[in-house]
C-alpha cells in the first residue's frame, strides 16, 4: 500500500497516560496512491513510551467498504473529509411511504473523532485487551 500525505498536517506525538502507563500517538490523513472507490485513509499510530519499535498502526481506509459491505449505497463510511480525524458511518434509512426518502440530513450517521484522546484511550483498551504487546519488538 502506496500513501501520500497531501495535507499539510504536523506530525506531532501527543500523549496519554492509560493504567500508569504513557502511550505516545499520532494521527495522519494520507491518500493511497492506487486505489478503485477512495484516496482517504486516516492513520493512527500509537506505541508505549519507550519502546517505538512495536507500535500499534491503524488505517481506516474508506477503499475497504469495497472489501466489508457489499452495498455501499445502504451503508459505508467516510473518513478525514471535510475533517480530517473524524470517520462517519453512515447508514441508510428504508423508504417512507409513497416511495419517498429520506433526506441526507435525516439519515442515521454515527462519528468517530480520532482527535480525540477519549477515543484513542479506548483504541488501546481495546487492542491491549486483545493481544497488543506493546513492549515486545
Amino acid at each position: 500500500m502506496h500513501f501520500k500525505n497531501t495535507v499539510n498536517e504536523k506530525s506531532i506525538l501527543r500523549k496519554i497516560k492509560i493504567d500508569n502507563e504513557t502511550y505516545l500517538w499520532k494521527r495522519l490523513h494520507l491518500h493511497l496512491t492506487n486505489y478503485e472507490y477512495s484516496t482517504c485513509v486516516e492513520k493512527v499510530v500509537i506505541y508505549l513510551e519507550g519502546y517505538k519499535k512495536s507500535p500499534l498502526q491503524l488505517l481506516f481506509r474508506e477503499e475497504d467498504n469495497l472489501i466489508l459491505k457489499s452495498d455501499v449505497k445502504k451503508e459505508k463510511w467516510r473518513v478525514g473529509y471535510p475533517d480530517n480525524g473524524v470517520i462517519w458511518l453512515f447508514k441508510h434509512k428504508p423508504r417512507l411511504p409513497n416511495n419517498k426518502i429520506y433526506s441526507v440530513n435525516k439519515q442515521k450517521t454515527d462519528e468517530i473523532n480520532l482527535n480525540r484522546p477519549a477515543v484513542i484511550a479506548e483504541l488501546i483498551r481495546y487492542f491491549l485487551h486483545n493481544g497488543w504487546k506493546p513492549k515486545e519488538v
